[in-house]
């Protein structure tokens, strides 16, 4: 068990928080993470956040996580 907070997780859901939060990041701050996404096209850079929110949802689905 993990202490988070007031809070006891276990390891698999300490993971998933981390995982979940990254992954919000990723599509809040994508120029944070992806290396010349400032570079993109406007219609380019909407078509890599839609991917990243869609693979969003699917790993949020496997790991149980609501949506």
């Amino acid at each position: 068990m993990i202490t988070h907070g007031n809070a006891k997780l276990t390891f698999k859901q300490f993971a998933r928080k981390h995982l979940v939060r990254y992954l919000e990041q990723l599509f809040d701050h994508p120029s944070k993470h992806i290396p010349d996404f400032d570079d993109l096209t406007h219609r380019q850079q909407e078509e890599v956040l839609r991917h990243i929110s869609l693979f969003e949802d699917r790993i949020k689905k496997i790991i149980g996580e609501k949506i």
